[in-house]
């Protein structure tokens, strides 16, 4: 990785110092106690299906930003990554060994100097299996918090709630997993920070979890992504719902975020599904690893139903 980023460096003519800030950026802000980032993710395995993805909600001007990144690793598998941060080499998406990695903002205190998050999650998808991605994850110093929800090839969904000190773990119910920004794992509840700050992360929790659980992937004739766009899309709460508006929920100026992003990936095949900007109001666009991975992944199936 710090060969990457000197690469990164000496590519856009800037110091290495100021390379090194990218990949900070989260620890560099800091928790002050007033504010975080919000974002929904989810998983699920049915009928035959594996899909993942999440929302990223953050500050309306960086859907401006958004991109998608294919990676080449020397070493491991290749990567295909969402971003909305130029520079940043390290946050969500899947590998061509089918891992997927998304994830969201949790808070508790402790923060240190050690191994910053977006790097955490870079390492988690360099992996092959939900096994490795958690062993890589956990057995960090790591510098503040992040949860991580990782599917691999076999079907496997596990939920890590990274603490600077501890770890979460969270196992899926009927093959669907649904998170947003608060702990759910009892020994960390004691340390939650940003849920009084985000309130709206419950309800957003409960509308997540209640639309999944209800869907159905069984049907070969379903498209999973139309299908996955309306949970995505989700409004039932309000502005602040899944699919999140501007909302003035708290004192707090930072929660004004909008959903810049919304990814729905297909590990299996080799392929993000990425709107950028708010589901309910964009399409999603089809990005999908060059033709020498792609290869070595499962057949594509057919599209059967139109996307609005």
């Amino acid at each position: 990785m710090l060969e990457e980023i000197e690469g990164l460096a000496d590519g856009a003519g800037i110091s290495m110092a100021e390379a090194l800030m990218l990949q900070l950026r989260f620890e560099l802000v800091g928790f002050d106690g007033q504010g975080g980032e919000g974002c929904s993710s989810f998983a699920i395995v049915d009928g035959g299906h594996r899909v993942s993805g999440q929302n990223v909600d953050a500050p309306s001007w960086h859907k401006e930003l958004g991109m998608v990144l294919e990676i080449r690793t020397p070493d491991g598998p290749d990567l295909l990554m969402y971003n909305y941060y130029p520079g940043m080499i390290g946050y969500l998406g899947i590998n061509s060994a089918g891992l997927s990695v998304f994830g969201n903002a949790v808070v508790s205190p402790g923060w240190r100097i050690g191994f910053p998050r977006y790097l955490a999650v870079r390492l988690a998808l360099e992996q092959e299996t939900v096994a490795e991605a958690e062993a890589r994850a956990t057995h960090l110093h790591r510098a503040s918090t992040i949860n991580l929800m990782i599917t691999d090839r076999q079907g496997n969904i596990r939920d890590l709630e990274l603490d600077v000190e501890e770890v979460g773990v969270l196992d899926p119910v009927n093959g669907r997993l649904f998170h947003t920004n608060h702990y759910l794992c009892p020994s960390l509840l004691k340390k939650e920070r940003l849920l009084p700050l985000i309130p709206d992360t419950i309800d957003r929790l409960r509308v997540g979890t209640e639309r999944l659980e209800a869907i159905s992937l069984s049907d070969q004739d379903t498209d999973v992504v139309v299908t996955m766009g309306r949970l995505l899309s989700d409004h039932s709460i309000g502005p602040s719902s899944v699919c999140r508006h501007r909302a003035e929920i708290s004192q707090y100026e930072g929660d004004q975020w909008v959903s810049i992003g919304s990814i729905i990936a297909e590990p299996d095949y080799g392929r993000m599904n990425v709107c950028f900007g708010n589901p309910c109001e964009l399409t999603y666009q089809e990005f999908r690893f060059t033709d020498h991975v792609q290869e070595n992944l499962q057949a594509t199936p057919a599209r059967v139903a139109a996307r609005g």
